[in-house]
């Protein structure tokens, strides 16, 4: 049985039998004429083909003799030389079946693999292959030899390898790796070190893990090497990168977190969005980007670990958040940016006519120069226009700028018409005169608690017609990803049953979990550990999330509230017609009741006439807000419903019936529905009792 042998052409040349090298294949022409063969193994190759291809400059017969003499060395150094390599009077192949093994194939077929893998998105088997690529591309190939069908594959091979790193940096920035990111880039320069990108890659990845010194070196390697090897300096960009670092005096302050102090678990998804979104501005495609759900689910934690990755690498950002009390105070929220640190210390760069405007929203500018003249009144439309070009110029200032502004469903009518302007003014300045700044803004989004102007809905509208915003949802923690944020937040590991309860109890939602974490880290007991037993009273709702869910149900209307008190009393699920006859109401009101809960994700929908509650704790607030003689009433208008609904088939709902008539207070009519509950287990008993005969 032939041995297998292990070839490398990548880096240094090696053919292996089993574990012993094979030492005949030693010269640089020899190991070209094998490269070539293993490369082209899909066919026999012409001996007159492959004898130009080598000796171009030697007569036909020569070349022929040429080949003829390395084929014979050849077959001397090969182990069972007819089992890998057939060669007749016409052509010669390596053979395709051999048992062999060799870089360049593993190499590309893992980069197929890649590709296939991003095909179907899946990221993680991508990165897999792509690192397994990375590792098997050991060096150039076969570096001793310098023939034309090496060079150009060589190049080829390199390419792909350039690309397969960029792709790995990529997705292990995304995955928020950057330790191994770091790495990848320091191959790729060491790979092709005149590659200017790498350079900026490298000093955006040290400034993120905070390590500013070694990212100004990379800045003065990069320069060092154009200038010996090109002769020339960096260019704008990376002068750029690098004057931001400069200005990194320290590393900027962690922001206070609304949510959580801890770091970000899980939403690789969205992370992974929100990154794609900022290189779209990076290329000069300024957009919104729009993160949507339910409150308490992490919005405004995903773009705060947006604001603090920009502000590792010394990327000016700002925040501002709306409220509902000031939805109608003009630009409230432009204030708010314009007096953070990233836009406050350009506003003295700009022209004093343009300072005066901004006076209208900062009144202080008056005060601290005093040749700026105080605007007049803003009562023609002119004057509106001027405004909107003055808010301009300050947010230009700043090269690269990612802004946040949270709960933008409040946010006035003047500034969402200004955000408009901004958008657009930038987008044709890409192809106009000026050169535009890269921004990026953020905005959260509860789609369904909006405020009453209309412009919020016609500025999206006319973003999404533009391409210009992209919506990124999110939704619950998975099971896992729930585990591991209880853990951060606890510090501890958890007791594997207290986990489970977590992740029923919260489902997934990251506040409810932080919260239902901190009142039990509060407590004396603290979290129970690994093999501790679980409270008895199982895990109380914090106040702080019941007061959440209580000022979400505050903004329903009394017939969305009526509506939700009594779905609430007949479960997590309910049907359209149980609510319908429980509430007595006139279907116009129903209808219009239901959708509002709908709308606003307090209930969702489960099918054609069924319903559940968004979150189990949202019913429970519900329920708990209820006076007992209210809960009594609904119990018994719910079990009237269900007798009525199911008069033909009592049976299938005799114990929801018995159990809401026994919570109403009339256990009289409770009883029959358990008698008739508990009938089918008395037959199933006495038919399967034993016979005494």
């Amino acid at each position: 049985m032939a041995s297998e042998l292990h070839i490398t052409l990548l880096g240094d040349f090696r053919i292996d039998n089993g574990n012993a090298p094979i030492e005949g294949v030693s010269t640089a022409r020899l190991q070209s004429l094998l490269g070539y063969l293993l490369l082209h193994v899909d066919a026999p190759q012409l001996r007159q083909h492959v004898a130009f291809r080598f000796w171009p400059d030697s007569s036909e017969a020569q070349a022929r003799t040429n080949l003829r003499k390395q084929i014979y060395h050849l077959r001397r150094a090969l182990p069972q030389p007819d089992r890998y390599l057939h060669a007749d009077s016409k052509t010669v192949q390596w053979q395709p079946d051999a048992p062999y093994t060799l870089d360049v194939a593993q190499f590309r077929a893992q980069l197929a693999r890649a590709d296939e893998a991003e095909a179907n998105g899946e990221q993680q088997a991508e990165q897999d292959a792509l690192a397994a690529a990375a590792a098997l591309y050991k060096g150039d190939l076969l570096p001793g030899s310098y023939d034309d069908w090496v060079l150009a594959e060589r190049e080829r091979l390199s390419q792909q390898f350039i690309a397969a790193l960029e792709r790995l940096i990529l997705l292990c920035e995304e995955g928020r790796d950057y330790q191994a990111a770091i790495e990848y880039a320091q191959r790729l320069i060491r790979h092709d070190p005149v590659r200017e990108a790498s350079y900026r890659r490298l000093m955006r990845l040290h400034a993120l893990v905070g390590d500013r010194a070694r990212a100004l070196r990379a800045y003065h390697t990069c320069a060092t090497i154009l200038e010996r090897e090109l002769g020339v300096e960096p260019s704008v960009q990376t002068q750029e990168a690098y004057q931001r670092l400069l200005r990194m005096k320290r590393r900027p302050r962690q922001r206070r977190r609304r949510v959580s102090a801890s770091k970000l678990v899980g939403r690789d998804r969205e992370w992974a969005e929100l990154q794609a979104a900022w290189r779209a501005a990076l290329r000069g495609q300024p957009q919104i980007v729009l993160l949507t759900g339910e409150p308490g689910i992490g919005k405004t934690r995903l773009a705060e670990e947006m604001l603090d990755w920009a502000s590792r690498q010394g990327v000016p950002n700002a925040s501002s958040r709306c409220y509902a009390s000031e939805s109608e105070l003009a630009y409230a929220p432009l204030s708010g940016w314009l007096r953070a640190e990233a836009l406050q210390s350009r506003l003295p760069s700009l022209d004093k006519a343009w300072l005066g405007e901004l006076a209208r929203l900062l009144p202080e500018l008056l005060v601290q120069d005093r040749d700026i003249a105080p605007p007049g009144p803003l009562t023609e439309n002119w004057q509106r226009q001027r405004l909107f070009e003055a808010l301009t110029q300050a947010f230009r200032k700043p090269r690269q700028l990612v802004l946040l502004l949270d709960n933008l469903q409040w946010c006035d009518g003047d500034t969402l018409e200004w955000l408009l302007y901004l958008l657009r003014n930038q987008q044709s300045s890409t192809t106009g005169r000026q050169h535009p700044s890269r921004i990026l803004v953020m905005g959260t989004l509860r789609s369904w608690e909006r405020s009453g102007d209309d412009r919020l809905a016609s500025l999206l509208a006319d973003l999404r017609r533009s391409q210009q915003l992209p919506e990124i949802e999110l939704g619950p923690l998975d099971r896992e990803e729930t585990v591991s944020l209880a853990t951060n937040v606890a510090g501890q590991a958890l007791d594997p049953a207290l986990a489970a309860e977590l992740y029923r109890e919260t489902e997934g939602n990251p506040l409810f979990l932080i919260e239902v974490v901190r009142a039990r880290l509060q407590e004396d007991g603290g979290m129970p550990a690994a093999g501790q037993d679980l409270p008895a009273n199982g895990l109380p709702l914090p106040p702080a999330v019941h007061e959440a869910i209580r000022s979400r149900l505050g903004k329903l209307s009394p017939t969305a509230r009526e509506m939700a008190g009594v779905a609430a009393i007949i479960g997590r699920d309910f049907t359209y017609p149980v609510v319908a006859h429980a509430c007595g109401c006139d279907e116009v009101a129903l209808v219009r009741g239901l959708d509002e809960l709908w709308q606003r994700r307090v209930v969702r929908e489960q099918g054609t006439e069924a319903y559940d509650f968004g979150h189990e704790k949202i019913r429970e607030v519900i329920v708990s807000e209820m006076s007992a003689a209210r809960r009594r009433l609904l119990h018994r208008q719910v079990a009237e419903a269900l007798e009525l609904i199911h008069a033909d088939d009592l049976d299938a709902v005799s114990a929801q019936i018995a159990a809401h008539y026994e919570q109403a207070g009339l256990p009289e009519k409770a009883q029959p529905y358990y008698h008739r509950t508990a009938a089918p287990f008395h037959l199933i008993l006495r038919e399967t009792a034993p016979s005494k005969g």
